[in-house]
């Protein structure tokens, strides 16, 4: 078996390369040519295909072509000697009357009948052979006038050139003698030449991208660095007069184009690995589906479904283009949509037991109103509790939404103590009608039931108990109550801001000023008696005294209620303070 084996390049062209040496050459190597083949080197003739593909047979000394195999002498072709052996055998049969001169002149005659019928008048197949130095000028001047230029790639030549001007044919099958006059007229093209391709930007770019997708080495990935290599020998880079900046860009929009392409590439697979993702993690997770006991965790699902660790997962191909990240989401997404569907399914059952809950909120208020005692204002739900514990009502309500028991019955106790309220008020003002006198000396069970037999007899209080007058009747004891304490405390307050500043009037006369304190009271009280201070504590001459024994004019001032307040012995000028705290009664 042959170490030589038949390539096509990018261009179309067939080439011979050997598989050991890793040779390559364009002439057919001996151990690939047929017998045939063979035969026809030995004699002189070649084989070769029109533009249409059609084979044509032509000799390279006599310049003659053919259709059909020529005919050689029967002494050197071993199987056209048996052929002729076997027609003369037949012929000689058939015609056995036709003497010896007669059957050559037949044969003569025929065979240029047939010349005659399958000549080929083409240009291009009887082009007068030249030598290569000879053929030069005229190849150039071919070139020339098909307006060739750098953007021109060889194989172009071949195709255009080669189907229809028979200069191409004067130098026969040596394309690269011919590829070598192609570059020497690239070198060697006139000024108004190199300008017009320069001015002609579009048909360059054009030109140079179709050179760069015919090259198979080039992708996306490559830099123009490794490109320039790559090209380097190819005549549209070699001698083109774009500047290197052009021809730059131009890559770099190839490339750009390359790049989107695998980009668009790489995101349709994913998608597709994205899709037989989401069908893999639900046939998955469909085991921690909520009918389930247990959930597959991220974790759980990283540590055994996915990536190396699962080998239904690694035989997908397309998962291999998938990150941890990819995987994460899509996991996120089916399980937030489990979290939906359970959102969802809780809701519809939350609206179906809606009616429900609704029921057992009115059987159990039913049921406060049927226990054997009333509920008040100040019932505790202790007190209720043991008549309705066993009760089917009272148990239905258990773990219902909404309100539960307890809320239940503080409402109805609120309901109570709103109605007692608004009872009190009305009473306070029936007091007030009535002439109520206020003994402070009784006690207040007395109060409480001299107020009890005012309201029992008032026709406003008909529809209420003694419970619910009791009721009434300590409110307005205690708010009462309330008052006068606060009331003490105000006066308290002011007693304690008027000795403040007194105390302050001492400091001010026997401290600031360097006046020495008088050694009696009775000797300083006839000075300060004009004094705002001193006229605020009334008749109160002890107290007076006794802050004027304590003041030692080193000292601060004592830290009492009022100090806390901060007002100043100025203010006390300006202002009046009134003890009384007016009472509604």
């Amino acid at each position: 078996m042959s170490d030589w084996k038949e390539a096509k390049d990018a261009n179309g062209r067939v080439y011979y390369y050997n598989t050991l040496t890793k040779k390559s050459i364009w002439e057919k190597p001996k151990e690939l040519v047929s017998q045939q083949e063979q035969l026809l080197q030995e004699n002189g003739w070649k084989a070769a295909k029109t533009a249409e593909g059609k084979i044509y047979y032509y000799n390279l000394s006599t310049r003659k072509t053919s259709w059909t195999i020529p005919a050689f002498d029967k002494n050197t072709d071993p199987i056209a000697k048996k052929e002729s052996e076997v027609i003369t055998s037949a012929e000689t049969t058939a015609n056995r009357s036709i003497s010896t001169g007669e059957e050559k002149k037949v044969l003569e005659q025929t065979a240029k009948e047939e010349k005659s019928q399958y000549a080929n008048n083409s240009k291009l197949l009887n082009v007068t052979r030249r030598t290569k130095e000879e053929a030069e000028k005229e190849f150039i001047t071919m070139l020339e006038n098909n307006q060739v230029d750098s953007t021109w790639s060889f194989s172009r030549i071949i195709s255009e050139l080669g189907t229809k001007d028979p200069r191409y044919w004067m130098v026969d099958d040596d394309p690269l003698w011919k590829k070598e006059m192609f570059e020497k007229y690239l070198s060697n093209r006139s000024a108004d030449l190199l300008l017009k391709e320069h001015n002609e930007t579009s048909k360059f770019k054009d030109a140079f991208l179709k050179m760069l997708q015919n090259n198979s080495h080039i992708n996306y990935y490559t830099r123009w660095s490794t490109a320039k290599r790559l090209i380097a020998d190819e005549p549209i880079y070699k001698h083109s007069v774009v500047n290197e900046k052009t021809k730059r860009q131009t890559f770099q929009e190839y490339i750009d184009t390359l790049t989107n392409i695998e980009r668009e590439s790489k995101e349709k697979l994913k998608e597709q690995a994205l899709v037989e993702l989401r069908e893999y993690l639900n046939s998955i997770l469909a085991a921690g589906s909520p009918s389930s006991e247990a959930f597959i965790t991220w974790q759980q699902l990283l540590n055994h479904y996915v990536f190396d660790k699962s080998k239904r997962y690694m035989a997908n191909k397309h998962f291999r283009i998938l990150t941890h990240e990819d995987v994460l989401i899509e996991y996120l997404k089916i399980v937030s949509t489990m979290e939906f569907d359970l959102e969802n399914e809780v809701s519809q059952l939350r609206l179906s037991n809606y009616t429900k809950d609704r029921i057992c909120r009115d059987n159990f208020k039913s049921l406060l109103k049927e226990i054997p005692i009333q509920i008040k204002a100040n019932t505790q739900w202790s007190d209720i509790y043991p008549y309705f514990k066993s009760d089917p009502r009272f148990l239905q309500m258990l773990g219902r939404n909404g309100s539960s028991c307890l809320d239940l019955f503080l409402d109805y106790v609120d309901e109570q103590k709103m109605y007692i309220f608004a009872q009190r008020s009305i009473a306070q003002q029936t007091l007030i009608d009535q002439n109520f006198q206020w003994n402070d000396e009784d006690s207040d069970e007395t109060t409480k039931k001299a107020i009890e037999k005012l309201l029992a007899n008032d026709p406003k209080f008909k529809k209420d108990d003694e419970e619910d007058i009791g009721l009434i009747t300590d409110g307005i004891i205690q708010q009462r109550n309330e008052k006068i304490q606060q009331k003490l405390q105000n006066e308290r307050r002011i007693l304690e801001q008027k000795k403040h500043y007194f105390w302050l009037l001492l400091q001010r006369i026997y401290t600031k000023t360097g006046k020495p304190k008088p050694n009696t009271w009775d000797f300083a009280s006839k000075e300060l008696c004009e004094t705002l201070e001193y006229k605020a504590l009334g008749d109160d001459d002890a107290t007076r005294k006794q802050i004027f024994d304590d003041f030692k004019p080193e000292h601060s001032a004592p830290n009492t209620e009022s100090a806390a307040v901060g007002v100043s012995s100025t203010a006390s000028r300006k202002r009046h303070l009134s003890p009384s705290v007016e009472l509604d009664y």
